[in-house]
C-alpha cells in the first residue's frame, strides 16, 4: 500500500505507522531495517526515550511530538518483529495495556473507592500489581538494568513506600555527612557509590528527582562550556586557568 493511496489516506495516522513499519520491513523493504532484531534494536529504544525526556523537560511542544513519534516508531518495529514470528502484534500490546490500565484504576472505571490523593492511588497500584503478579520483594519491580542513578532513586522509592526511609531530613544529612567523611578517608568506587546512594536518599526528604536534577545540571555545563569555546575560538588551552574562570562566571552570570 503506497502513502500516497486512497487506501493508506483513509487510514488512521496510528494505523498508517503500522502499514509504513511493515513495508519497511517487507521483502523488498529497506535493507536497514530488515536487518535488525529486537537486541540491535534496543540502544535505539534507549536513546529515544532519553531524547524524549529532553523535549517534555523542555516543554518543547514542536520537539515532543517528533521525539514521541520516534519512540512510538520503535514500539510498533518492535511488534512488527515479534508479529513475524508469530508471537504477539500490534493490537496484542494495545490490549494489554488498556486491559491493565482499566484493571488497575477501580477507581476511574467502577468507582470502586474514592481516591482522592496520588498517594492513595499508588497504595492501591501497588496492591493490585501484587495481587497480579506476588512478588518475593518490594524490589522485584526495579528493573537492573536501569541506568545507576534512576535505578537507585526507584529502590529508595519502593523501600519507603514500604515503611524503610530515613525519618526526615535531617537523618538523611546526617547519613550523607557519613559516608562524605568516609570517602575522604578511603576514596574507592565502593565508598563512592555510598555517598551517591546518600544522596539520592537526601533527594527523597525534599521530594527531587536526582536524575532529572543532573540532567538539567548537564545541560547547563554543556551550554556554558560551548559558550566558553565561543568566546576564545582560538581554543582553550591557549588560555590560562584565570582567563577561563573569569570568563565562565561572565558565561554563568548571563546564562540562566
Amino acid at each position: 500500500m503506497h502513502p500516497s493511496s486512497p487506501e493508506f489516506q483513509s487510514l488512521s495516522p496510528f494505523q498508517q505507522l503500522v502499514e509504513v513499519v511493515a513495508a519497511l520491513r517487507a521483502p523488498d523493504g529497506c535493507p536497514w531495517d530488515r536487518q535488525q532484531t529486537h537486541q540491535t534494536l534496543t540502544p535505539f529504544m534507549i536513546e529515544e526515550a532519553y531524547e524524549c525526556v529532553e523535549a517534555l523537560e523542555l516543554d518543547d511542544d514542536p520537539k515532543m511530538v517528533e521525539e514521541l513519534g520516534d519512540l512510538a516508531f520503535q514500539v510498533v518495529l518492535h511488534a512488527q518483529l515479534a508479529r513475524e514470528r508469530g508471537a504477539f502484534d500490534v493490537e496484542d500490546v494495545c490490549r494489554g495495556i488498556v486491559a491493565k490500565m482499566v484493571r488497575r484504576h477501580p477507581h476511574v472505571f467502577e468507582r470502586n473507592g474514592d481516591l482522592d490523593t496520588p498517594a492513595a492511588v499508588l497504595q492501591q497500584w501497588d496492591q493490585i500489581k501484587k495481587r497480579e503478579k506476588p512478588q518475593t520483594s518490594a524490589l522485584d519491580g526495579v528493573s537492573p538494568g536501569l541506568p545507576s542513578l534512576p535505578q537507585a532513586a526507584l529502590l529508595q522509592e519502593r523501600a519507603a513506600r514500604n515503611g524503610f526511609a530515613y525519618p526526615d531530613a535531617e537523618a538523611a544529612w546526617a547519613k550523607l555527612q557519613e559516608e562524605l567523611e568516609e570517602f575522604r578517608a578511603q576514596p574507592s568506587e565502593a565508598e563512592l557509590g555510598d555517598v551517591l546512594f546518600a544522596l539520592v536518599s537526601l533527594a527523597h526528604q525534599h521530594g527531587l528527582d536526582p536524575e532529572a536534577a543532573l540532567r538539567g545540571t548537564n545541560r547547563k555545563f554543556r551550554q556554558r562550556y560551548q559558550g566558553l569555546e565561543r568566546h576564545f575560538p582560538e581554543g582553550l588551552q591557549a588560555r590560562n586557568p584565570e582567563e577561563l574562570v573569569s570568563a565562565w562566571r561572565e558565561i554563568a552570570r548571563q546564562s540562566p
